[in-house]
């Protein structure tokens, strides 16, 4: 009796081991080849045809790294941020300049996205406190600027 909970207790442990090691098989491809369309494919529609519209400016060839687009929920709204400077164009000069790259902010309300954001900087942060969204602006010297979400768009905190 004692030999066959043995026995269960290694193979629960082999199984447990194989469920490990898949994810990281799996996310070992990504890292050989980092930009892929399938991150603008995983877009919502509306959002992924704003995209897609970048293929004539850039000579068609789209694709994005993994962190090019970066969600927030909020009570009542979901955020989806995109960074273009994870974005592959075969022109940079399309959405970066020395203001720094194209960043966008979609909400989605009642199940739509709309962009209520659209910014040339560094970088951005979406974040929340207080069930309130945030988004941190920041410049290429280390400078930043805060906005808070009103409910219908972005103002000054």
């Amino acid at each position: 009796m004692k030999l066959s909970k043995l026995i269960r207790a290694l193979l629960s442990g082999v199984i447990g081991s194989l469920a490990l090691v898949q994810p990281a098989l799996c996310h070992s491809g990504t890292a050989q080849d980092p930009w892929s369309p399938a991150h603008i494919d995983m877009l919502p529609a509306e959002i992924r045809a704003d995209v897609q519209k970048w293929n004539a400016a850039c000579g068609g060839s789209i694709a994005a790294a993994q962190h090019f687009a970066l969600y927030l929920t909020v009570p009542g709204a979901e955020f989806v941020a995109l960074h273009f400077d994870d974005f592959q164009c075969r022109s940079r000069a399309v959405h970066c300049n020395s203001a720094g790259c194209l960043h966008e902010v979609y909400v989605a309300t009642a199940g739509r996205y709309r962009r209520v954001l659209s910014v040339r900087a560094h970088d951005i942060r979406l974040s929340s406190a207080n069930n309130q969204a945030f988004v941190e602006l920041l410049d290429g010297k280390g400078n930043s600027r805060t906005l808070r979400w009103n409910g219908s768009r972005f103002v000054a905190k």
